[in-house]
């Protein structure tokens, strides 16, 4: 695997760093930043629900407009949790699954905000190809 500059090995390592016991574990973590991502079939399943399809469309459809910070991809994130009238839960984790293929990251702002914008909107499309919905 070749790491490139984006995103950034310095700030995948930074946000990892309490979270990582050993170099074996980081590297691990921090793979899922470069490789071509297929999340398990039944973590899909598990998070992108009728309930939280609409949410994760609002999402998608307001990101390319916010600026690419996590405060700004925070304050996106409880905007629409707070439109919907969900908890955090209910976007962070499809989130994190369309992302990273794992239930468990750091905070779900931040992880948005280390991977290139390009990346997070080509994994976040899945969304649409799994559940067969054509709005974005």
């Amino acid at each position: 695997m070749t790491v490139t500059g984006e995103p950034s090995l310095a700030a995948i390592i930074e946000l990892h760093r309490e979270r990582v016991g050993n170099l074996n574990e980081l590297a691990d973590v921090a793979e899922v930043f470069y490789i071509d991502l297929h999340p398990k079939a039944e973590l899909l399943a598990k998070h992108l629900t009728p309930e939280t399809l609409p949410m994760l469309s609002n999402f998608i459809e307001r990101l390319p407009a916010i600026a690419w910070e996590t405060t700004a991809i925070g304050a996106l994130i409880k905007e629409i949790v707070a439109r919907h009238g969900l908890k955090m839960p209910r976007l962070a984790m499809p989130l994190r699954v369309l992302l990273t293929g794992m239930e468990q990251t750091p905070s779900v702002d931040a992880v948005v905000a280390i991977f290139p914008r390009a990346t997070v909107l080509k994994r976040l499309a899945l969304a649409k190809r799994v559940t067969g919905t054509g709005s974005s």
